[in-house]
């Protein structure tokens, strides 16, 4: 599945030093028991996992919290900008212990709308709800696969929440068994995100699960 990218340069001793220099440009998150990893820039703070936990609390709407972190793109990291619209990107990923109930009523579309109504039928529903939810645009629609067979979405699209336009890059992934569901969400306002796309999506591309 993942999809991404080295680069390349002419002589084998400029090579080494961007290799070199690349280390240095990222920090990696991995959860190794579950075999999630992806990387973030340096300028970004983890958010406190006490004040994150507090937050999510022990379950969250799909099953059992495994492992989650949060990362931030403030000065000043907060749980707040992870939950809420923010005008500098921040980064969340979590893995979750799916029951056999919630196995069965798992789909590429429940995954799609599982942080926000994205598809037709969600969106349809929460009008019907009379949930004040406006400036809908669906930025990117992709379903992932990878060698392990883990499968699920990558969804790029934009909704006004509050004081401006904010626009979410939303993977999901399920493992190959379908016991694990696997979340990176990284978002900010809609021209923080085109400002820092390319940032955002190296973040979001260097994201990988390695089945199990």
């Amino acid at each position: 599945m993942h999809r991404r990218h080295p680069w390349r340069v002419a002589a084998l001793i400029i090579v080494g030093v961007a290799i070199a220099g690349c280390a240095t440009q990222y920090h990696y998150v991995t959860d190794s028991a579950d075999k999630a990893y992806f990387k973030v820039p340096p300028s970004w703070h983890q958010v406190s996992p006490a004040s994150l936990q507090s937050a999510e609390g022990q379950q969250s709407q799909e099953g059992t919290y495994l492992w989650s972190v949060a990362y931030d793109s403030a000065r000043t990291p907060s749980v707040s900008h992870i939950f809420a619209a923010t005008a500098t990107p921040v980064a969340y990923s979590s893995v979750v212990s799916l029951s056999s109930a919630e196995r069965n009523d798992l789909s590429f579309n429940s995954m799609r709308d599982l942080l926000l109504p994205v598809t037709a039928a969600a969106r349809k529903a929460a009008s019907a709800n009379h949930e004040e939810l406006g400036g809908f645009a669906s930025l990117g629609d992709e379903v992932l696969t990878d060698s392990h067979n883990d499968r699920g979405i990558r969804e790029i699209f934009d909704y006004d929440l509050g004081p401006s336009l904010e626009t979410f890059d939303l993977t999901v992934l399920v493992n190959s068994a379908t016991t694990k569901l696997y979340f990176l969400l990284v978002h900010c306002t809609a021209s923080c995100f085109a400002s820092d796309y390319k940032q955002i999506s190296t973040v979001v591309g260097s994201y990988t699960v390695g089945g199990g």
